[in-house]
């Protein structure tokens, strides 16, 4: 003999499994991109005389970057976590350049993305010379990267076989001649 199984009503489900949900802490959303830190790939100095306005410049456009960046990545959902280094070089006349290093490695279309979005974002008035950095972020993710300064694959290729190694100025100008 069997017996029927009762089955609860659908809106009495429908009910609990929003009172469970409700009663489940919060969840952590993981921001799309996370900046750990600016590394300075030149002594402050150099940056202080290169920079119109000096580091008070320089860090309202790193604030702005780091804004843009945040929303360029938000719209490329499919990219998976990741972390690393956004590398940036401005010279005079707000000529930009920019450069990655993430493991894994970012998807194509996130990277061509970021770069445009730096190509594009009001850079600090460089007076002369260049001024480079790295953004050491974290994407889709909280995790910061290992590593504390950045070793882009293109930067390793152009110093291989050097001697000695180039300083980031000479670095920058052989992969990003004037």
């Amino acid at each position: 003999m069997s017996f029927p199984i009762p089955t609860i009503h659908s809106a009495l489900r429908v009910s609990c499994t929003v009172l469970t949900l409700a009663l489940l802490p919060p969840a952590h959303a993981v921001e799309p991109l996370t900046q750990h830190d600016v590394v300075l790939l030149q002594k402050g100095e150099i940056i202080e005389q290169r920079v119109e306005g000096g580091s008070d410049a320089l860090a309202a456009y790193l604030k702005t970057l780091g804004a843009a960046e945040s929303e360029t990545v938000r719209a490329n959902p499919a990219q998976i976590p990741s972390a690393g280094f956004i590398v940036v070089a401005v010279r005079p006349d707000k000529q930009t350049r920019t450069w990655f290093d993430f493991k894994p490695p970012l998807a194509d279309a996130t990277m061509a993305a970021l770069r445009h979005t730096v190509e594009t974002t009001p850079t600090a008035s460089v007076k002369s010379g260049q001024v480079v950095f790295a953004l050491r972020v974290s994407v889709w993710s909280d995790k910061p990267p290992k590593a504390y300064a950045p070793a882009p694959q293109e930067w390793k290729d152009a110093a291989k076989g050097m001697s000695p190694k180039p300083d980031v100025d000479g670095l920058v100008d052989k992969v990003w001649p004037h």
